[in-house]
């Protein structure tokens, strides 16, 4: 018999539990190697902080890294398995009352999705910094970032309905490659023998945001990601995430996340 696990209820061990005001933030090492087809009480977002993880619903099957975001509605039945490591991820789970009363119809999100937009991760790592202060500030400041995550996500998905150019795949692939070098416009341009003016349009068309806020935001994010992996130090991640140098960084952390790298690692690594 499958199960539905209750509000805030997660299989494994539970480091930190925040709720308020319909949602609920719990900090969860994963300490079953397999558990079988159950859904949830309410939709919820999973973060992999660290380790590994493999989650599969009855359509799909997705492999989670450091840095992985994935969706599940609440009527979603899925199951997930890991590899013998330490394994620990973040949830952010939301009554369906809250997102009602804000007007967000939750329930058009269906099934269970893997998040790759950098935008949406990155106000994700903000939510789970901002959990971590448990004030009335911090509350409405969470509170807010996730409604920006569900319009954003909801708007995002709407655009990607739209069938992309044949191009577009390639461009998104030059921008991941030169991770060491600057990307810019024109680069990628003479890359795919385009005009300039023409790869910005469809850009903001088909993913909502300008090309190089888009490049900003992945920079940001591959950063994160590194920091979670903890594999590296600080000077070498901001070259491997094409940063000036670690002090460019830490002022990219500071403007869009509120903490420092270091902090950042001390409260998620």
């Amino acid at each position: 018999m499958k199960k539905r696990l209750k509000e805030g209820q997660y299989f494994g061990e539970t480091n930190q539990k925040l709720q308020f005001n319909g949602i609920t933030i719990t900090d969860t090492e994963y300490t079953h190697d397999y558990v079988d087809w159950h859904s949830h009480e309410n939709p919820y977002f999973t973060f992999l902080l660290k380790g590994g993880l493999i989650e599969e619903n009855k359509k799909e099957q997705y492999t989670l890294q450091p840095g992985s975001l994935l969706f599940h509605n609440w009527q979603d039945f899925h199951r997930n398995s890991k590899p013998p490591i330490f394994t620990r991820g973040a949830h952010v789970e939301i009554n369906r009352v809250w997102a009602k009363n804000l007007d967000f119809d939750i329930d058009k999100i269906e099934g269970s999705i893997k998040i790759n937009r950098s935008n949406i991760k990155n106000l994700f790592v903000k939510i789970l910094l901002e959990s971590k202060h448990q004030d009335s500030f911090n509350k409405a400041s969470i509170e807010f970032s996730l409604l920006q995550i569900l319009t954003s996500f909801d708007q995002g998905n709407k655009k990607l309905s739209t069938k992309k150019p044949s191009w577009f795949n390639r461009l998104e692939e030059l921008i991941y490659e030169n991770q060491e070098e600057k990307i810019t416009l024109n680069k990628v341009s003479s890359e795919l023998n385009l005009h300039p003016v023409y790869i910005s349009r469809a850009f903001h068309k088909y993913l909502g945001i300008s090309f190089g806020k888009y490049c900003r935001e992945i920079r940001l994010n591959k950063a994160l990601n590194a920091i979670l992996v903890n594999e590296h130090k600080l000077t070498h991640i901001a070259h491997l995430s094409n940063y000036y140098d670690q002090s460019h960084m830490g002022e990219d952390f500071k403007k869009n996340l509120q903490h420092s790298p270091k902090q950042v690692w001390r409260m998620l690594g």
